[in-house]
């Protein structure tokens, strides 16, 4: 048994029939090389392969009774890959608005917790030929960070599929542990989580003070972010109900962008997310006067990497906010790019482990009732939003990627939609594009395909003005002779 850690522990408590903490992946495939194609027996053959490296894939959830302490992680005596990969009922030939549909119906449904939390449709049939992998996972197994150690595990660099090393010993799976034996579980633990918390707590005021001193100095030099979100149509109590929008444009164009102004890729997303949502906003609300505040996970790993097949959440959020007033989109990027790096400082300040820390303080019994509570009364309604949508970065591959032979086409990742906030917009880079992956609450969100469509649009107006900004030719410099004599 392994006793969850804060974070992921926290992703548990904190989801509602309304807010499913659950994290989604659509993975097209172009399986025209590979001898049969590729179908569900073969995408459960490749994961039967390769399994046992990411072990986190076959466990299963245990909790001790009355919230008395975290969930254990199990390995799942009832594990089987049937549970989990799963034949998508769509009939060939499926266009990409039927799989943004049938993306959004899988997102909209809660996983099962008596079972280790993912699952895989394999949707066969795509009308261009292709076949796409609509994953599900829970937020509790894994940040975006830790996705790139999934897709190493799984993919590989050539059609040609890799040897896999067997399991090193045969996988042994745990005995369901007895409510009593929980019970003891958490309170042998309990000491430690007394002698531990003064620690915790000492450190955690000292990085609440480093942040509130760092948030005073940027206030008073004009670039401090406000510490609530204007109204908007985009915020209020969320649904269960779930649309998607998949899209993508050129890495090498965004490429392109940061290195003429001078600002991240990431710069270049937010600024990008701005345009669109102002466009959105023009046409079905109010553009508030106020810049909206994105909310910017962060992956917090100190290497970066995952070690073990372990993947977990080691992630923590910066506010950027997005200003919508600047007419210039160039203006916009930039104003983009400074409140970003405002931002990162009052991250620095708080700490990359504040978050584990803070939510390490809060008995599961009461977070879990806090958020049904909230969202059941919909509280959102009733007071100015923290943040707007929430905007991640996820850095993928570099290179072309194949899955059972067949080569990746497209990776497009999505995050939760949090209460109070009806929109996530997460990106992938890969080897030649930026990927997409746009989840709304359609209540708060009706038309989200012209968020999708609005990214595109701006991008595209981002790499014009790049590309005239660096074929300009630069003015010559006066030589002092013409000076003298223009004098």
């Amino acid at each position: 048994m392994r006793t969850m850690s804060n974070t992921d522990a926290a992703f548990l408590y904190f989801e509602t029939p309304t807010m499913h903490m659950h994290v989604v992946g659509v993975l097209v495939l172009d399986g025209s090389d590979v001898p049969g194609g590729v179908g569900l027996a073969g995408v459960r053959a490749a994961l039967e392969q390769r399994i046992h490296l990411i072990p986190p894939l076959r466990r299963r959830l245990a909790s001790p009774p009355a919230g008395m302490g975290h969930p254990v992680w199990i390995e799942d005596p009832d594990f089987s890959l049937t549970h989990h990969v799963l034949a998508a009922p769509l009939a060939a030939p499926v266009t990409w608005q039927e799989l943004e549909r049938f993306v959004g119906a899988v997102a909209a449904r809660p996983l099962d917790r008596r079972r280790p939390l993912w699952e895989m449709w394999v949707v066969e049939g795509l009308d261009d030929g292709t076949v796409a992998l609509v994953t599900k996972l829970h937020h509790s197994i894994m940040d975006g960070g830790a996705g790139g150690d999934l897709m190493a595990s799984l993919f590989d660099l050539t059609p040609e599929i890799a040897d896999v090393a067997p399991e090193g010993s045969p996988w042994q799976p745990d005995a369901v542990p007895t409510a009593a034996m929980l019970a003891v579980q958490s309170i042998v633990s309990f000491p430690r989580y007394l002698w531990e918390a003064p620690k915790s707590m000492a450190q955690t005021t000292r990085n609440l003070a480093g942040t509130a001193r760092t948030w005073a100095s940027q206030r008073a030099s004009g670039t401090a972010a406000p510490l609530t979100a204007p109204r908007t149509i985009l915020n209020g109590p969320v649904t269960a109900h779930r649309s998607v929008s998949l899209t993508r444009v050129d890495l090498d164009d965004v490429r392109e962008i940061r290195r003429a102004f001078d600002t991240t890729i990431n710069d270049v997303v937010l600024a990008a997310t701005a345009t669109s949502l102002l466009a959105y906003l023009e046409e079905h609300g109010t553009v508030p006067t106020r810049p909206m505040i994105a909310a910017v996970p962060v992956n917090v790993r100190a290497d970066g990497a995952v070690a073990g097949g372990e993947l977990g959440n080691q992630v923590s959020n910066m506010m950027v906010p997005l200003r919508l007033e600047p007419a210039d989109p160039v203006d916009r990027l930039r104003a983009v790019h400074t409140q970003a790096v405002a931002s990162k400082a009052l991250l620095s300040a708080f700490g990359p482990q504040s978050l584990e820390l803070l939510v390490g303080f809060l008995p599961p019994t009461f977070a879990t009732a806090a958020a049904r509570l909230y969202s059941g009364l919909k509280l959102a309604r009733l007071h100015p939003p923290v943040f707007n949508l929430i905007v991640s970065n996820v850095p993928g591959p570099p290179v072309d990627l194949y899955c059972a032979g067949a080569r990746v086409t497209g990776i497009f990742p999505m995050g939760p939609v949090m209460e109070g906030a009806g929109l996530n917009l997460t990106v992938l880079s890969e080897a030649h594009h930026l990927n997409v992956g746009i989840m709304a609450c359609p209540e708060l969100v009706s038309a989200v395909e012209e968020i999708g469509t609005g990214f595109v649009t701006a991008v595209r107006e981002l790499t014009l003005r790049a590309r005239s900004t660096t074929r300009r030719p630069r003015a010559a410099r006066p030589s002092h002779r013409a000076v003298s004599e223009s004098g």
